[in-house]
């Protein structure tokens, strides 16, 4: 079949969501290595550095869709559409084939929006029915997005990514010293557990927290928490940690740049990810592509993606997190037994895989 043009529609950057601005840089590399062939604009709603919400709303609900019309009819209608994700199901209707990126359904399963904001961002989503294709970056979100949105098995395809090879993996302690200084120094005297991503509800942080406060009271550990993103300590979390008395012992390293995470999953002794909800959960991967030992909460996808490469905990149950951290951090071998597991696990999940599968749903949804 001769590859038609693809249409890849992202979202505002004006939304501020990193971790789909990077999925969406992701997918366009993939796709640009791995089948040059298929002919890809990139269309570009908004330039703006910032823009006030009513302004956004506008530009996501009529600029943006009109710029899709204009463009696809530049191609003679023939054309995919590829929207970045689920938050913009409107643009479905748009173009027709189109497929989505549906990324995760918190507000279905773990709703903490306001009434009306909620009323209107399920909506949105809602509207992804009209897609010819719903991808999901997990087979467990494959599920929820046939169980709430109610479209047939079919019209889903779970289509995992995988994580930037060449960033993520092991290093030597010489070059994560030199990419996290401060993160090395802790090391000589301290266990460090790292947390990565953002303060969220979902995201469980104070059975992490509860878990820190055993590990130093009960079980006599020097350890360390390391947060990679928003900061734990001045946040909404700041009476537990002020209540729970481990204020010195977290350390909030703000938003980093890949290669840094990298170097900090090189030289922490194990990640606590207690989330209780993921579309996927890329910090598992990209930990065990650095060969850091994983503790994640036996919630929705946490396992499909985790694989034998982690350890699990009742996701509200800190005593057990902490158990499991102290199996991760001070079992040599089954330290060693979960390096290897998670090295083996990363390689099912590549960017090569998705750009293929991804081709092959372009072709089958313009057929």
């Amino acid at each position: 079949m001769t590859p038609l043009h693809i249409l890849f529609a992202p979202v505002l950057r004006t939304e501020g969501w990193l971790s789909i601005e990077l999925q969406e840089q992701n997918i366009l590399e993939a796709l640009h290595t791995h089948h040059p062939e298929w002919p890809l604009t990139r269309l570009a709603p908004d330039e703006a550095g910032t823009e006030q919400p009513m302004r956004r709303r506008w530009r996501r609900s009529i600029t943006y869709p009109r710029l899709i019309r204009e463009a696809a009819a530049k191609t003679g209608g023939r054309c995919v559409l590829h929207v970045s994700d689920h938050s913009y199901g409107h643009l479905c209707r748009a173009h027709t084939p189109c497929v989505i990126n549906c990324n995760d359904l918190h507000h279905f399963v773990e709703p903490h929006l306001d009434p009306v904001r909620l009323w209107l961002w399920r909506q949105r989503v809602r509207t992804m029915r009209h897609a010819a294709r719903v991808l999901t970056i997990s087979a467990h979100l494959a599920g929820e997005v046939c169980e709430h949105l109610r479209l047939p098995p079919e019209q889903v395809t779970a289509l995992p990514g995988g994580i930037d090879a060449e960033v993520f993996h092991p290093m030597s302690a010489e070059t994560t010293a030199q990419l996290m200084p401060q993160v090395a120094a802790l090391r000589r005297d301290h266990l460090l557990v790292v947390n990565i991503g953002t303060n969220h509800r979902r995201k469980n942080l104070p059975t992490v927290l509860r878990a820190v406060r055993h590990l130093i009271s009960r079980e006599k550990l020097p350890v360390k928490l390391l947060k990679v993103g928003p900061a734990l300590r001045g946040g909404e979390h700041e009476a537990l940690i002020a209540e729970l008395g481990i204020a010195d012992h977290i350390i909030d390293l703000g938003t980093l740049k890949p290669e840094q995470v990298a170097a900090v999953c090189n030289q922490a002794h194990a990640l606590a990810f207690a989330s209780l909800y993921e579309g996927f959960g890329r910090p598992t991967l990209e930990a065990q592509a650095c060969g850091l030992p994983c503790v994640l909460a036996d919630a929705s996808c946490m396992r499909e993606v985790g694989g034998d490469g982690a350890l699990y905990h009742v996701p509200l149950d800190h005593e057990e997190l902490a158990v499991q951290l102290v199996r991760a951090m001070t079992d040599a071998e089954m330290r060693r037994q979960l390096v290897a597991a998670g090295l083996e696990n990363v390689q099912r999940f590549s960017w090569r895989s998705y750009a293929d599968k991804l081709v092959r749903v372009y072709q089958e949804v313009a057929a």
